[in-house]
Order: structure tokens, then sequence, then C-alpha cells
């Protein structure tokens, strides 16, 4: 047991912010696992890692699925998806009020766009809520060809299926 992977209830603690006895009633409970060492008990690091990162609702995971597909078409020809997104974008933006919400999404795509394919492609693949948001509002419909999509949404619900199975 390498000591940086294991982290004692206190280190587990401070680094959730809350007290050592809730990550001893979380461990007691089932929902961090741990392992003994004598009678303390040792957590993963990527078990409190997992819990700090932020937990996706099914669409959210779904829309993720969806724009991680992207990055295949995207690596093999970024100008042409580039270009689809910044087209649909232009039309979308005939559409809205310049005030309003959809409006703001758009110009925020133009400008992670204007950054490049390293930049989209992190929003496209990054579980953060900003990025979330961001793909809530996609302005890459049509780049997959319908196939591929219902493929990924079918592998999707399998994935999504199993993993709650097991919760």
């Amino acid at each position: 047991m390498t000591t940086g992977d294991w982290l004692t209830t206190g280190e587990t603690a401070s680094m959730l912010g809350v007290s050592r006895q809730h990550v001893v009633d979380l461990c007691d409970r089932g929902e961090l696992s741990f392992s003994r060492t004598g009678s303390h008990r040792r957590v993963r690091r990527t078990e409190v890692e997992r819990l700090l990162e932020p937990q996706l609702t099914r669409e959210q995971e779904k829309s993720l699925w969806l724009h991680r597909a992207l990055l295949g078409p995207l690596m093999r020809e970024p100008e042409t998806v580039l270009d689809r997104a910044r087209e649909n974008i232009r039309t979308w933006q005939t559409r809205h009020r310049p005030d309003g919400m959809a409006s703001r999404y758009l110009t925020q795509w133009n400008d992670v766009i204007d950054g490049g394919v390293d930049e989209v492609a992190a929003v496209l693949t990054s579980p953060d809520e900003h990025s979330s948001e961001l793909r809530q509002n996609t302005p890459f419909a049509g780049v997959l060809p319908d196939r591929d999509r219902v493929q990924v949404l079918r592998s999707f619900r399998e994935h999504w299926d199993r993993k709650h199975a097991a919760a």
C-alpha cells in the first residue's frame, strides 16, 4: 500500500471539506470504499477524487457521450467541422434575441471555436459545469451522421443501464 495512494479519514475529511466523523459515516454506510490498517480506515485518493467530480444527470452524460463522438470528425476534418458549427451559430443568431440566453451561449461557442481545435475538444469532453451548459446549446448539430448518432445513443443507454444497475 503506497501511502500517497491512501488517505487517513482526517486527510479525506480535509479534502472533502467535511468532518472526520462524516467520512467515517460515509465508510460505514458503504458510500465510500476503504481498507483497514489495524483499527484505522484508509481511503483511496481516487475514491475521494470521484466524490469531488461533478455528478452529471442522465441528459448531461448523454450529451457528453455524443460530444465525445464528435472528436473523430473534428480530428479528421477540423475545418469542415468548425465551419459547420460557425454556420449553425450564424443561422441561429438571426433567430434569437441578441440579449437572450441562447445568444449568450452562441457567443461563448464562437469564442471557443476561435480558440482552435484544442479548446473545442476540451469543451466537448470536459464534465465541468460550464462545458456541460455549453453542450446543451451545441452548434455541432448535423456533424455526426445519423447512423453514428444512433449507435452512440445505443451504447450510452447500455452503459447507463449497467452503471445504474450496479448502484
